[in-house]
């Protein structure tokens, strides 16, 4: 029998680690880089810690495709792989898109100042893209975990209605729909010019003497 063929991968629990290993000292980002890839950290250590995702004990089918595979699966497939955790803590977040759960303000008037548009949601990276009507735009991962972004007034002049979503590399959100409304209609009296008594009535206007 070929002890190769076997229907489950089973590592249950990570081996252990010197709780003081990190990278050497003057390597350069390309070489830390190539460090962490070659040097994965299990639990426990003070460098590193398992995503919340693994579940000790997870087994993994053989041959199953890291797309149906469960997030504790993949985590711990990742780790099966040298993947280091903070490169698996990343990909965990790339495998499915985030979602948008809300956005405010959702609405505005042509003619108001310029604002920051908070996005609230799920799956939000550091390094995610708010999608403002098809543009990337510049975007802050607020402490909250909402993101933020700048809406310049001076581009939007008349009404309109714009797709908002956010993008975690190569997958979208679902859009949620930002509003420009027309200019507040102005009061009649400024309106017209005409003064009104108490039943809405344009007022007598008193003659000027001559």
């Amino acid at each position: 029998m070929n002890t190769h063929e076997h229907d489950t991968v089973d590592k249950a629990t990570l081996p252990p680690v010197d709780n003081d290993i990190k990278p050497p000292e003057g390597l350069t980002p390309a070489q830390e880089a190539k460090w962490e890839a070659d040097n994965p950290h299990p639990a426990g250590t003070e460098y590193d810690s398992p995503p919340p995702q693994w579940v000790p004990g997870t087994v993994v089918p053989k041959d199953t495709d890291p797309a149906d595979m469960t997030d504790a699966e993949y985590v711990q497939w990742c780790f099966e792989n040298r993947m280091p955790y903070w490169a698996i803590k990343k990909e965990i977040y790339l495998r499915k898109p985030p979602v948008v759960s809300g956005i405010e303000p959702s609405t505005v008037a042509i003619g108001d100042p310029s604002f920051d548009v908070k996005i609230s949601g799920t799956g939000f990276l550091p390094d995610s893209v708010i999608v403002f009507a098809g543009q990337d735009e510049p975007t802050a991962l607020n402490e909250d975990g909402t993101l933020s972004t700048g809406v310049n007034m001076s581009f939007w002049h008349g009404p309109d209605a714009v797709p908002v979503c956010v993008r975690n590399g190569s997958l979208y959100s679902e859009p949620v729909t930002f509003t420009f409304t027309g200019e507040a209609a102005p009061e009649a009296e400024e309106a017209n010019g005409d003064e009104r008594d108490d039943d809405g009535r344009p007022a007598k206007k008193a003659k000027r003497k001559k």
